[in-house]
């Protein structure tokens, strides 16, 4: 089912506001301390609430000390090829830019609403401009439990596989209902 080793894999996560209320606690955070608790994943986590912030911590992923972190996971609205920051829109290409040719031996997550819902010429074009290994997320409006779930299961997976082709085949069998529930995506460079 799996490869015999167990590869670390440790997630470097930027989270915007899921909500306008500066009291609400809704975070992809405990999941992430799950990850960590029981999983051994790793992680380090910055909320995210301006687009100077964003790209600020973007840039700050790809020094050298965080060459262990090859998981670049994004928590924010999404909408059809962007995802939400203050308020504004960020498309696939300008994280793209701002990631060329930095990406080499990593993953990048989007843990978002419809950011994988646009055009294969998209997601080559960011997966060719960034050197990433490969890209996923989902197509659709997600459920906040559902994607928390499914991602707690993929981010696991991770650590057990360093094919492409034999992680595509797990997450793509027949059985995995949520998988296709959330029409999930996981691109990678033709």
């Amino acid at each position: 089912m799996s490869d015999t080793k167990i590869y670390e894999r440790n997630i470097y996560c930027l989270e915007g506001n899921w909500n306008k209320n500066p009291r609400s606690h809704q975070s992809v955070k405990p999941m992430l301390e799950l990850l960590r608790t029981f999983a051994s994943i790793k992680y380090v986590y910055y909320k995210c609430d301006t687009k100077e912030e964003f790209y600020k911590r973007l840039q700050q992923f790809t020094k050298g000390t965080y060459k262990n972190y090859p998981i670049l996971y994004f928590a924010f609205h999404g909408r059809p090829n962007r995802i939400i920051v203050e308020n504004q829109y960020i498309t696939l290409k300008e994280i793209a830019t701002a990631l060329e040719g930095k990406l080499a031996n990593k993953i990048v997550h989007f843990g978002s609403c419809h950011t994988m819902r646009t055009s294969e010429k998209s997601i080559q074009h960011f997966l060719a401009t960034t050197n990433c290994q490969f890209i996923s997320g989902y197509r659709k409006d997600v459920d906040y439990i559902d994607a928390c779930a499914f991602e707690l299961l993929y981010f696991d997976l991770l650590q057990n596989f360093t094919s492409v082709g034999k992680l595509y085949r797990e997450l793509y069998c027949a059985d995995n209902n949520l998988n296709h529930k959330l029409k999930f995506e996981l691109c990678y460079a033709l």
